[in-house]
């Protein structure tokens, strides 16, 4: 292997800001020995490393394969504009962060996708690495190219540029991959081959080579086998249960600023509460649960390994945790003397509102967040969220006198069946928050509300439903400014354009890899930030391959067709989302009023298959 680590000290740190996020020197790094190893796996997040190193599915499977016998697990991430410049200048190829190593080098790069606008920077990896972008370009001399997370679970957009994608639970496939690669060597296996038996035999493998895209009646492509002897469906890795997944007893520490600089443990996989729009609710399935004792064991090694004083407790709906209130109590036990938070993200106050005000009282104020979703209920209760006004009043007012003076809610704009006073009731909501702190105090609260646009999800019962248009978004903006003038309510808009895209890339099919290879050649980096995303590079990629992106995303799709995506299968069946779709469509149509003259749909934009 390639050793590079004396050319990046001497031709490319002093050439870049910030250079210790480029050294991989962190306390808690593994470093292992790579020349040595059967098998050598360098896992690539395709962002900055300021994000990648707080990605805690990037650390879980680090410290996964790092404990497999024979497996050495680097690290790699995408170097910052001016880094990828100075690494092109003295012709540097991408590395291991650990081993200083080529990455095109290793056996396995394996990269983590939690997000649609990070494909650009996947190009910009495999092409700092050397590695041919197509997978029709590779030949045996190249790394297995492997991509697992969200993305995993709608692969067509970036089928080209991947070999193997691992849907579902990780901590499933990778270790039967490895165990493969392993293998190939004394077996004689090809890449070809070796390929091929993946595709057969790992759980979640899909390999693009050995399926075909073509077209439906609606204008659509699906995926159908290009051979007989590879599964038609790919389904789920899924793993039993959580207590077998490794959560890091000693997670790396950053040398360099991360977004999230604590401890992080995952208590619950899979969601109850089946919110319609929720992709991951919904891929997640079944529901599990890591116990109480475990989590404490987990904290207690974390906190003395890292020297962190907060610990977030990580799931799709930390309320929900069966076993919430003893956890707390627990960690409140062990941690309260030693002045280490905790904190409690993703919180559905419902059911358990009784308990909030013992269980947040019981803690340091680490953080509180409500995902309130729509400031209505009528639309709460179409898109499924089981929560209602006076329950997210009642527990904010238990916050507030449990020495909370600022809390943050999660609002979607853009949802099915949307109308103006559905918008004024995000704001309306936002304001009662607010004001739920003067019973105790006579003071108002700083309500932090979180505004994103509306992504109509594959896997979900939304997703045969179109996203609005850019205008109406901005109207919505314009609406919800105006409102909170003057008031404690601050609200925070994601970009508009960047939404739009994301829709794009999550239900797109196999033909616009040409249009992500277009922009990535036009200088796209880094688009998930917005001081680096440019909306119009976007649509001149989309002008000049011929591809309308309103096809995509402003569009409803075909019930009775196959979508994109139908070849991966989720926990729950296309049956079932169909029918939770239709329950959603006949509450909205139970209770329809004209269009007001703001231009706001006063119903979802459906195919007409179902009305």
């Amino acid at each position: 292997m390639r050793n590079l680590s004396d050319r990046i000290s001497r031709e490319f740190l002093p050439a870049v800001a910030s250079p210790s996020q480029y050294v991989g020197l962190e306390f808690n790094a593994r470093r292992p020995n790579v020349d040595a190893a059967g098998v050598r796996i360098v896992l690539a997040f395709p962002d900055a490393y300021r994000i990648g190193i707080s990605h805690m599915g990037h650390q879980l499977l680090y410290h996964l394969c790092n404990d497999i016998p024979g497996t050495a697990c680097d690290r790699t991430y995408c170097p910052m504009p001016d880094a990828e410049q100075a690494a092109r200048v003295v012709k540097i190829p991408l590395w291991g962060w650990e081993s200083g190593r080529a990455v095109a080098d290793f056996d396995i790069v394996g990269f983590s996708l939690p997000y649609e606008l990070c494909v650009t920077n996947m190009l910009t990896m495999l092409d700092l690495a050397g590695v041919p972008l197509r997978w029709a370009d590779r030949n045996e001399r190249h790394p297995l190219i492997v991509a697992g997370d969200a993305l995993a679970d709608t692969p067509e957009p970036i089928a080209d540029f991947i070999d193997i994608f691992l849907v579902g639970d990780g901590e499933v496939n990778l270790p039967a991959l490895i165990e493969l690669v392993r293998q190939a060597g004394p077996n004689g296996l090809s890449r070809h081959d070796l390929l091929l038996q993946a595709a057969r035999s790992i759980p979640g493998a899909y390999v693009p080579r050995f399926y075909r895209s073509i077209m439906n009646r609606s204008g659509m492509h699906h995926v159908e086998p290009a051979r007989p002897d590879v599964p038609a469906v790919i389904h789920h890795a899924h793993l039993s249960r959580l207590s077998d997944s490794p959560a890091p007893g000693r997670p790396l520490v950053p040398l360099a600023d991360a977004v999230h600089d604590r401890v992080v443990i995952e208590i619950m996989r899979g969601c109850p509460n089946s919110c319609r729009f929720c992709q991951a609710g919904f891929v997640k399935l079944p529901v599990r649960i890591r116990p109480v004792e475990q989590i404490v064991e987990i904290a207690k090694q974390a906190i003395e390994a890292t020297g962190y004083r907060e610990i977030s407790l990580l799931s799709l709906s930390t309320s929900d945790y069966p076993e919430l209130p003893e956890l707390i109590e627990r960690l409140n036990s062990e941690f309260a003397d030693k002045h280490v938070s905790i904190s409690l993200p993703s919180l559905h106050v419902g059911s358990e509102l009784r308990k909030l005000p013992a269980m947040v009282s019981a803690v340091r104020k680490g953080g509180m967040t409500i995902a309130a979703e729509a400031g209505s209920d009528r639309i709460r209760r179409a898109i499924h969220k089981d929560i209602s006004d006076d329950d997210m009043l009642s527990a904010v007012e238990a916050a507030y006198r449990a020495g909370w003076r600022s809390v943050k809610v999660y609002f979607l704009a853009g949802l099915p069946g949307e109308r103006e006073e559905d918008i004024d009731a995000i704001f309306n909501l936002a304001r009662r928050l607010s004001h739920a702190r003067r019973a105790v105090d006579g003071q108002t609260g700083a309500i932090s509300a979180s505004v994103s646009w509306f992504v109509p999800k594959p896997h979900t019962p939304m997703q045969w439903c179109s996203m609005q248009t850019n205008e109406y978004f901005r109207s919505v903006r314009n609406r919800l400014r105006d409102l909170s003038r003057r008031s404690a309510v601050s609200f925070k808009f994601h970009k508009i354009e960047r939404s739009i895209f994301e829709c794009v890339i999550c239900r797109a099919d196999r033909r616009i890899g040409k249009v992500i290879e277009n922009v990535w050649r036009r200088g796209a980096r880094m688009d998930a930030w917005d001081e680096h995303f440019s909306f119009e590079n976007w649509l001149s990629a989309f002008e000049q391959e011929g591809i309308d992106p309103a096809d995509f995303a402003h569009k409803p799709f075909a019930t009775d067709q196959p979508t994109p995506w139908s070849h991966i299968s989720c926990p729950r069946s296309e049956e079932h989302l169909l029918e939770q779709y239709n329950l959603m469509l006949r509450e909205l149509q139970n209770d329809q009023r004209p269009c007001n003259d703001r231009g706001m749909s006063p119903s979802p934009q459906t195919d007409g298959q179902s009305q």
